[in-house]
This record gives structure tokens, C-alpha cells and sequence, in this order.
């Protein structure tokens, strides 16, 4: 039987090895003369399963020439695998978007999402769900959204946070095989999404 503190203390180290990529890498301290970084998903929630993290940037206007600037030199950095981008400044997501693949060690490689946003960004936007979803948050929800991570990486299946947080928060879902049940009801394909937990 699956301990539920043992699931916390998985999420527990993960976070702590994000917290080492994103120390060795520099990218607050790249990005702070740019613009406001700020830590989204599931690092910020400390519910990391997957070696994923994400940071939004803000600031009046975004630069693509700024943002290389930034992040080109970590192309040199020991474990930097690969440096993506996308210009979607106008497009839906109204943002500039790199992504970061880090070799941790050998048989694992972090992947950062960043994306550069305008302030005036009209959303969604994932930092403003953090705190919602934070304070919403108790041991019991903790639990049963990493078993429900966790028991989509065992089985090799793709899930966006964002749904598991409503599944577990507003209905109620505990675990994987309840979330598939209700996300096969539920329309999840979108991943921007202006919901917020609901408070009692």
C-alpha cells in the first residue's frame, strides 16, 4: 500500500533538484534585467512528478534580440542539451516562449519552459493560479494529486496539471483511475484556462 507521505517526500526531493537546476543555470539572475521571473506550475505548487519546470517573465515588451541575450550564454553551460524558441507575440498566447533541455545526470534530463510575457498580458496566465491553488491545497489533496501524476508517468500517458488540480480540488477525483473516468466526460484538450479552486 502506497504511503502518502512517501509520495510527499518524492515531490519533496524533486522540488530540491529543481531548485539545483535553476541554481546552476542562472535564470532568475538572467532574467531579472529584463523583467519580473516568476516560478509557475507544478515546482512553485511543490508537486513536482516530472522533471519539468516553468517560469513566466513580465515586463512592458517583451524582446526576442533581450531574451537571446539572456539565455544563449547557458548554451555553454555543462548539461545544456538543447535551446528552443517560438515567436507568439501575435499570436493567442501574446508571448515570446524558450525552452531550456538539462541534463541533470545521465539518465535524467529537465526540461524548462519559460515564457516572456507582456505586463498587460490579458490571460490566462499561470501565475495567477499559483496562490489560488496553493491556498487551496491540504495534505489529503497534496496526496491525491501526486498519486494521480504519478500514476500517469507509470502508465506513459501526458496529462496537464492545470486539470488534475480542478479534478482533485472542485470534484472530488482520488485517484488515476477516477481522473481518466472523469476526464473522459470533461473537455481538458485547452490548455490555457481561467479556472480558480472553488472556496466553500
Amino acid at each position: 500500500m502506497e504511503i502518502p507521505n512517501t509520495r510527499r517526500e518524492r515531490a519533496r526531493r524533486r522540488r530540491a533538484v529543481a531548485d539545483t537546476v535553476l541554481d546552476r543555470l542562472g535564470l532568475f539572475e538572467r532574467w531579472r534585467p529584463l523583467g519580473t521571473p516568476l516560478l509557475v506550475g507544478s515546482v512553485a505548487l511543490d508537486l513536482v512528478v516530472e522533471p519539468d519546470i516553468d517560469m513566466e517573465i513580465y515586463s512592458p515588451a517583451p524582446s526576442v534580440a533581450d531574451g537571446f541575450a539572456a539565455l544563449v550564454p547557458c548554451s555553454e553551460l555543462p548539461g545544456v542539451r538543447k535551446l528552443r524558441f517560438a515567436n507568439a507575440l501575435d499570436l493567442a498566447d501574446r508571448g515570446l516562449y524558450w525552452r531550456l533541455d538539462y541534463e541533470f545526470k545521465p539518465d535524467e534530463t529537465w526540461t524548462i519552459d519559460m515564457w516572456w510575457l507582456p505586463d498587460d498580458h490579458p490571460g490566462p496566465r499561470a501565475a495567477d493560479l499559483v496562490t489560488p491553488v496553493r491556498d487551496a491545497l491540504d495534505d489529503q489533496t497534496r496526496d491525491a494529486i501526486l498519486a494521480i501524476k504519478e500514476g500517469a508517468l507509470t502508465r506513459g500517458e501526458a496529462t496537464q496539471g492545470v486539470w488534475v488540480y480542478q479534478a482533485v480540488l472542485d470534484h472530488g477525483i482520488r485517484t488515476y483511475d477516477e481522473f481518466l473516468a472523469w476526464q473522459a466526460s470533461t473537455p481538458t484538450t485547452d490548455v490555457l484556462t481561467s479556472w480558480r479552486p472553488h472556496r466553500d
